[in-house]
């Protein structure tokens, strides 16, 4: 998404913006980041879940078992995107765009999980998301807050027993090759949040943000069209990478009766009208 947002600048503006990345946290982490954006020493970021720690409303994203499809996603993003954007503007941030990270899914090297009860006594790595947290201790999972930069290690060394990402994470940061199981859990759909500083976005030409709000619709079309399409494709990589990994369905009807007291907390944390 970052490199196409690059060249879809430049497309439209051609030689006015300097675009560099930065991958892999080398700017910092999330509360890092963000906290930059909002002082200005940071430009902007892609981010997934910590953003509701900033704006409470993006906990939507946190609601488990709560969107079936992508275009489920896409329909509800459409309704509550004035309350982020607001949310995030009031913060100092200007949001562009919510592209996809993908439906969550959960690795482990103990056993399948099937159903809430396979969670019982795992240690499980989540983002620093407090409801997350809420939501894998009510399955009797052992929730860890933990940045992804230092996961693979602790997946490796056992600190803890797995984790829950999108399959494109998962492969991205290589958690196949440390961990034995895949559950398909589709627990939670985590959003790519393509964000500015306003600071900077203020001191901006109009067409220059024109060109970047442009940049960025594109980007988050494309995210959506290119990760559908890599789900199965994914699977049959990380099998053949690890010839030991073992994907599994799950039990959906009991995990979202598992879920259903989290709902009126959710709603107390987004507000009643998102």
């Amino acid at each position: 998404m970052s490199e196409l947002m690059a060249k879809e600048v430049e497309k439209r503006v051609p030689g006015r913006v300097e675009w560099q990345l930065f991958p892999g946290g080398r700017l910092g982490n999330d509360a890092t980041m963000i906290t930059g954006m909002r002082t200005g020493t940071h430009v902007a970021n892609m981010t997934g879940s910590w953003v509701p720690n900033l704006v409470p409303a993006f906990n939507l994203f946190e609601a488990p078992f709560f969107f079936s499809n992508r275009d489920d996603v896409k329909k509800v993003i459409r309704a509550v995107f004035p309350d982020l954007y607001k949310g995030l503007e009031e913060k100092g941030i200007i949001l562009t765009g919510l592209g996809e990270l993908g439906f969550r899914q959960i690795s482990n090297n103990v056993r399948p999980i099937v159903r809430p009860d396979d969670l019982k006594g795992i240690k499980l790595r989540v983002p620093g998301t407090p409801f997350r947290m809420t939501t894998f201790k009510l399955f009797g999972a052992n929730p860890t807050p933990m940045s992804a930069a230092e996961l693979y290690t602790s997946l490796r060394q056992g600190v803890v027993d797995g984790q829950e990402n999108p399959l494109a994470s998962i492969w991205g940061f290589k958690f196949h090759e440390v961990q034995k199981y895949i559950s398909m859990t589709n627990h939670v759909f985590t959003p790519t949040i393509v964000m500015f500083s306003k600071v900077h976005w203020d001191g901006w030409a109009p067409e220059i943000r024109k060109a970047i709000q442009e940049a960025s619709d594109a980007a988050v079309e494309f995210s959506y069209k290119w990760l559908e399409g890599k789900d199965q494709s994914l699977r049959a990589e990380m099998m053949k990478a690890n010839p030991e990994l073992k994907f599994n369905d799950i039990d959906s009807a009991a995990f979202r009766k598992a879920a259903a007291p989290l709902y009126d907390e959710l709603e107390k944390m987004v507000g009643k009208d998102v």
